[in-house]
């Protein structure tokens, strides 16, 4: 009996050890579950700051899901919030520094809008809309099935790239003079 349960042990550490590994594994192979992630960059004298919850596509279709003229929170669970620590130029149109909740509208014809809000909520309420700036639509070949949010040196500026399924929103900012 005891042999026996010795034996049921052992196995039971040595199965526990292979899902460990096994998870492990997986998570440096490069996979990822729904979440939250961050982007930020030095901007000027200042810094922009990006959180946002990481949906996965899962198979449905961008489509069928985003409808022309409806705020879309870019984002899961809580409101996606752009920070910062400096004024910005979005397409000629000044942002303060400040934290704020971000989303993006399509109309009939795939034109974008980024859309910032003084409120940190959801949905979005029109009246809190502090700054309305075009967002640049294409459709890449190579899907992404968890949303990611990208800032990167532009020139003076920076860029801002969203990026789920084959949909690509990006706008170009730069401090604002």
């Amino acid at each position: 009996m005891k042999k026996l349960y010795g034996v049921a042990l052992m196995g039971a550490v040595a199965l526990a050890a292979v899902w460990m590994l096994g998870s492990r594994y997986a998570h440096t192979a490069g996979t990822h579950e729904p979440g939250e992630d961050e982007t930020s960059i030095a901007l000027g004298k200042g810094k922009v700051t990006i959180h946002y919850g990481t949906p996965k596509l899962g198979g449905r279709n961008l489509d069928e899901m985003i409808k022309p003229g409806v705020a879309w929170f870019m984002g899961m669970n809580n409101p996606t919030t752009f920070e910062t620590s400096v004024a910005l130029d979005f397409a000629r149109k000044k942002l303060e520094p400040g934290k704020y909740a971000i989303f993006a509208r399509p109309d009939e014809q795939k034109n974008w809008t980024f859309l910032v809000s003084s409120a940190i909520k959801r949905p979005l309420d029109p009246s809190t809309v502090v700054l309305e700036a075009p967002l640049a639509f294409a459709k890449d070949g190579a899907p992404q099935d968890v949303l990611k949010i990208t800032l990167s040196k532009a020139g003076d500026g920076a860029l801002l790239v969203v990026a789920w399924g084959t949909y690509r929103l990006t706008a170009a900012f730069k401090p604002a003079s």
